[in-house]
């Protein structure tokens, strides 16, 4: 605390001795003058502003990333791919789905269409583009009608850096509007440090592979799987216009969610495409005409071949990441194993036709028969048993009186068991199974029929 007391006498000791000093350069001036050494002061008072912000002055704007622990080594959160001896991907693991591509593994029609519709001037502005700066707040002040001014690089610095979130938290950080300019105050210092490391190519790759394109879909790799299954290569260009569409906002002009936005949005940036020459008059009418055309899965960690083996071999990466500093959903990490697809193919199929018969050797001695139109009925013997081969009294009962849905029934209708039972056993409705057969099938069970199918 003394520290603090002794930086803050210095800081006024300065002021005190400088504040003379500055008078005079206005005292006897003519205005133009005067006008001049405003602007100045201005201009050198908002450097000392960002200087401050960037070192955290006072603990008053929280830290910032620094050049080699950030701008130089910057970390987003990559799937882990996990390939078999004979070189096929089988798998991945993710918290976010991303896989990073290099620039020359996209085609070039998505960043021409990135830039036309994003930033304009991105490969002439240093990271800020005061143009764009000064045309919002023209904008939000004539029209009140405020839009985006950051570049793509301060949305990467966003993106990239979490600035929001994880250096939004000085003691400044606290007041609402103070904490608004601080934010983009270090977008714009992250952005020009940016901009005097990469190169405009590595940016705007970057950019490419760090974007949220929604459905669980980050970075350009992974969406133009999820929306078109295809590579950034080899998407078209509406398909990269799509999903440059998606960028303004990814639920209300997603493709498969709101398709007439989505279309409208692609056709625009189409159009921005033509006003800055990368698309001709006539390939612009062709593809404006064209319906979107999705090929829509999302990709989930489980998806893949030998998924129990996919689970063992986290379970013994897991010791090693932890002694090694690595995160198996995080780190982007390459595994290669020695099971084979081709054999593994081979040995899914014929587990899969073994259960298929288990399955049906258990229906015929056991369980259920599908009759009046689909309804599971139960006939035979029940598999409930103790070790005499004795039914167990009740089992079934038991376990329902502690499901949440039962005791909404008792709560619902108190004292009054025979409602109970009746939506207990024989209310029917639709219930979704696993059938070796046929996969997700649903059939129309009772709520006891559901526990016994378990």
């Amino acid at each position: 605390m003394n520290k603090v007391k002794t930086i803050f006498a210095w800081i006024w000791q300065k002021l005190c001795a400088f504040w003379p000093w500055y008078k005079t350069l206005y005292q006897g001036r003519a205005w133009y003058t005067k006008t001049v050494v405003a602007l100045a002061s201005c201009i050198v008072a908002f450097i000392l502003y960002l200087g401050a912000v960037d070192i955290n002055f006072l603990w008053l704007f929280g830290k910032s990333p620094g050049y080699f622990s950030g701008i130089l080594n910057p970390q987003t959160s990559e799937a882990s791919l996990i390939y078999s001896a004979d070189g096929k991907l089988i798998g991945k693991y993710f918290n976010e789905n991303r896989t990073p591509v290099e620039y020359d593994e996209v085609n070039p029609a998505f960043f021409k269409a990135l830039v036309d519709t994003e930033d304009e001037r991105f490969y002439k502005h240093i990271g800020i583009d005061p143009i764009g700066v000064f045309a919002a707040a023209k904008d939000a002040l004539l029209h009140h009608n405020g839009r985006g001014a950051s570049t793509i690089t301060q949305q990467l610095a966003k993106n990239m850096f979490r600035v929001r979130s994880q250096y939004s938290t000085g003691l400044l950080g606290k007041v609402p509007v103070l904490r608004l300019l601080i934010i983009k105050s270090k977008e714009w210092i992250i952005a020009v440090k940016l901009e005097t490391v990469f190169s405009k190519k590595e940016i705007i790759t970057m950019y490419a592979n760090t974007v949220d394109f929604g459905s669980n879909s980050y970075g350009i790799k992974t969406a133009a799987k999820t929306y078109f299954n295809t590579t950034p290569k080899e998407m078209t260009t509406d398909q990269a216009a799509v999903l440059v569409g998606m960028l303004k906002a990814t639920t209300y002009y997603n493709p498969r969610t709101n398709p007439e936005n989505s279309l409208a949005r692609r056709n625009t940036v189409l159009y921005n495409m033509v006003t800055h020459g990368d698309l001709s008059h006539a390939e612009y009418d062709q593809l404006k005409a064209e319906p979107i055309k999705l090929d829509f899965k999302v990709e989930e960690n489980y998806d893949g071949q030998a998924k129990y083996f996919r689970e063992a071999v986290a379970n013994y990466l897991k010791d090693w990441c932890k002694e090694e500093g690595y995160d198996l959903y995080t780190s982007g990490l390459t595994i290669y194993t020695t099971i084979d697809t081709r054999m593994q193919k081979y040995a899914e199929e014929a587990a899969r036709k073994q259960m298929k018969q288990v399955q049906q050797n258990f229906n015929n001695h056991w369980s259920i028969r599908r009759t009046q139109a689909g309804k599971g009925k139960w006939m035979g013997q029940e598999p409930w048993q103790d070790e005499n081969h004795q039914v167990i009294p009740n089992f079934i009962q038991g376990i329902a009186e502690r499901q949440p849905f039962y005791k909404d029934l008792v709560a619902r209708f108190p004292n009054n068991p025979d409602s109970v039972n009746y939506y207990y056993k024989e209310w029917v409705h639709p219930v979704k199974v696993f059938d070796y057969d046929k996969g997700s099938i649903t059939i129309n069970m009772t709520s006891e029929d559901s526990i016994k199918y378990m």
